[in-house]
């Protein structure tokens, strides 16, 4: 019994080194790997950040994390100044940087910062300090648009108008496996790239939306997407009807 004790935790500490390894394989791919995934889920996601930034025809665009590449390919040609920031610089991001650390050249330089769904990869104790960074970015009267996947259910329906909505349910009611994770084992599938997500079990959107506020952000839309939940933020300073 005394040599088992004295071997678990080098076991544990093994096991843990060989998931951390492996979790930060995805900070090393190359582009092609998101352009392999792309899919009808992604494409819903990204014509809403499309749409808001077109209507909000910002001159200055800090989009957070490279991806596919197609929000900016989309964005660049009508905005002035476009930069990405990414951890991975096999993506060749304008900015190699974590979002958890602070950019002092960045403060107050752009009207729109995206982050979509990047926050996710990174412990929740974490996420105070990237929105504050965030925050610090934003020009006075910018926004923030920001995505994190919800882990449910999803339903889209079209009215007659062709106006499509997002119908969505908790998750472990509509399959034995997801009912027996949910309710028997107690644990709720997430991504395995993720270090959480809202409906995970532990994170609640008003977790999150708590720590918008403590930051400084308002809360100004907020829609139910496939997959994610979609905000965009202001900051206190900016009254909406100056915009």
């Amino acid at each position: 019994m005394r040599n088992t004790i004295q071997l678990l935790p080098g076991l544990w500490q093994k096991s843990n080194m060989e998931h951390e390894k492996k979790f930060n394989l995805q900070f090393e791919v190359e582009q092609r790997h998101f352009l392999e995934k792309l899919d009808f889920v992604d494409w819903f996601r990204y014509f809403y950040i499309i749409k808001e930034v077109i209507d909000f025809t910002p001159d200055n665009v800090l989009e957070i994390g490279v991806g596919s590449g197609m929000v900016k390919n989309c964005l660049k040609p009508i905005v002035k100044n476009y930069m990405v920031m990414d951890v991975n610089k096999n993506l060749q991001p304008d900015i190699v940087n974590d979002v958890r650390i602070y950019q002092d050249r960045l403060k107050c330089k752009f009207e729109c910062v995206i982050a979509a769904d990047i926050l996710e990869h990174m412990p929740f104790s974490d996420l105070e300090r990237s929105l504050k960074n965030i925050y610090s970015y934003l020009k006075n009267k910018g926004i923030a648009i920001i995505t994190i996947p919800h882990r449910r259910t999803n339903f889209l329906f079209m009215t007659p108008t062709n106006k499509p909505h997002v119908f969505t349910l908790p998750t472990g009611f509509l399959s034995p496996g997801a009912f027996y994770r949910r309710f028997i084992k107690r644990k709720i599938w997430i991504d395995p790239d993720h270090c959480w997500e809202i409906g995970d079990g532990r994170i609640k959107k008003h977790d999150v939306e708590t720590l918008f506020k403590k930051c400084g952000y308002e809360i100004y839309k907020f829609r139910k997407l496939f997959y994610v939940d979609f905000w965009v933020l202001f900051n206190l300073r900016t009254k909406i009807g100056d915009v």
